[in-house]
């Protein structure tokens, strides 16, 4: 394996390890958890910005739970088909637009163009039985993935689903106890 890509594979397991660390403490809070993850999927992979948006038993919006490199104004463009979305994030299909100019996923190419992006890749994820996850990684330029950065945005957005769940785990837990410490 050539130095440059024993290089990178380092840095991936690095990532991952430090993700892991911050999900088994459970000192950090969800927010600022994800937003570590995001932006780590980002620079990994030479993207300009990342997002993972959940999707909600009963609830038709994809909720941006937390983004890196993208202005507010994109994330509330709409720019991807979101009914196309939701059906390919709830059977699992892995979404990669490689050209946004010649997808008719795009509802808002002007939205993509003002914010630089050509492509985006989507690992759709189930966080439990009523809820649903994607991490999406946006690319100035057309972007075929390696192998590699597939695993690790497949990690990385495993890793979103186990923090998730065990936020609303700690939360629960709270919530029985509250009402204990307070007699």
């Amino acid at each position: 394996m050539p130095e440059k890509e024993n290089e990178l594979m380092d840095s991936y397991f690095y990532a991952l390890n430090r993700v892991i660390d911050v999900i088994y403490r459970g000192e950090e809070a969800l927010s600022d958890l994800l937003y570590f993850i995001v932006s780590l999927a980002a620079e990994l992979t030479g993207a300009k910005g990342s997002t993972i948006r959940v999707l909600e038993h009963g609830c038709f919006d994809l909720k941006v739970v937390s983004s890196y490199g993208l202005s507010q104004g994109y994330l509330k463009s709409g720019a991807i088909d979101h009914g196309k979305s939701m059906t390919e994030i709830m059977e699992g299909d892995v979404i990669i637009i490689n050209d946004f100019e010649r997808d008719p996923r795009i509802k808002n190419l002007e939205a993509a163009r003002k914010e630089g992006l050509k492509a985006v890749i989507g690992i759709p994820f189930t966080v439990n039985e009523t809820t649903y996850s994607i991490l999406r990684v946006y690319f100035a330029s057309r972007k075929i993935p390696t192998h590699a950065e597939m695993e690790l945005l497949n990690s990385l957005g495993k890793l979103s689903c186990l923090a998730i769940e065990h936020a609303s785990i700690r939360e629960a837990q709270r919530a029985r106890e509250g009402p204990l410490q307070e007699e």
